[in-house]
């Protein structure tokens, strides 16, 4: 399952880019900016400003799942048992299925589109997430239709999986935009509910592959946003063979508005406000360790 194809994205690997966001991920980052990313399951976006009162939801829907209260279109989320009857029911875009299943083909059909701007920018496929190596059936059949069709591929990753998945991608993907949030293990626990272990060792096995991988690096307030964080963070990136480049994201809050839109609570309420000289000095202590550093990828 996918929720979202970008097209014509100029970050995220070389050139031009066509993303393609898988659905459902391993990890509850507290920051994550694509909260309708996380479920494996569709489920329903709601944007009250779109909203025209038209009532079609409404009137199809069973048991109370979505009603008119006091003027507001309420939606009881625990009563819906299936979100596809909503699908292209909302005649302004107010209420969407976030989550489509599609078809290998259907996919290459719209990677081909952009085949002459993958030509001329030396550009390719980014698969993003949520997780991809979290659907490797799917994922696995994907790859492969790219590689057929000689596209460039590009994994943007936790590395939060299985590492069997990860090897048996390795000949197919030809550069890793692996995520090193932090390297301590209880911290990283506490604000993404996964196991830094995991992270650490397929790492360590991407480089006995020899497998490209370009680092990034989430800088997020109250995390890992100190020079001594960030210090190891570099020394671990650094000490491996297969990496010769950092990438620094910085934090922002757009997607804030997007949990109340499906339902959502946003926990993550420290306020930060973007210091480029924090991002510049980060940058700075990664070239004096060999790598080439850039903010945003």
């Amino acid at each position: 399952m996918i929720f979202n194809i970008q097209r014509f994205s100029t970050h995220d690997g070389p050139g031009i880019r066509t993303i393609i966001f898988f659905k459902g991920c391993t990890l509850k980052c507290r920051w994550c900016e694509n909260p309708e990313s996380q479920s494996f399951d569709y489920e329903l976006s709601y944007d009250r400003g779109k909203c025209i009162h038209c009532l079609e939801c409404a009137n199809i829907s069973t048991n109370g799942e979505i009603t008119l209260d006091n003027g507001k279109l309420r939606i009881n989320r625990d009563l819906i048992d299936d979100p596809l009857r909503y699908r292209n029911i909302c005649p302004t875009g107010a209420l969407t299925v976030m989550g489509e299943d599609r078809s290998i083909e259907e996919l290459i059909q719209e990677v081909k589109k952009d085949l002459p701007f993958f030509k001329k920018s030396y550009g390719g496929v980014t698969l993003s997430g949520g997780e991809p190596y979290a659907q490797p059936p799917f994922l696995f059949d994907l790859l492969a239709a790219l590689k057929a069709i000689n596209i460039n591929v590009s994994m943007e990753t936790s590395l939060y999986a299985d590492w069997k998945h990860i090897h048996k991608s390795i000949n197919y993907v030809d550069t890793f935009l692996a995520d090193l949030k932090h390297t301590d293990r209880a911290k990283f626990k506490a604000y993404t509910a996964g196991n830094l272990n995991r992270i650490i060792e397929n790492f360590k096995n991407l480089e006995k592959e020899n497998a490209p991988v370009i680092v990034r690096v989430p800088v997020i307030p109250h995390f890992n946003n100190t020079k001594e964080e960030m210090a190891h963070i570099i020394d671990f990136a650094s000490s491996l063979k297969n990496v010769h480049e950092i990438h620094f994201l910085p934090f922002h809050a757009l997607g804030m508005g997007k949990y109340g839109m499906v339902g959502k609570g946003y926990d993550f309420t420290e306020k930060f406000f973007r210091d480029d000289k924090e991002l510049n000095d980060y940058v700075a202590m990664a070239l004096k360790k060999g790598l080439k550093a850039n903010i945003g990828g």
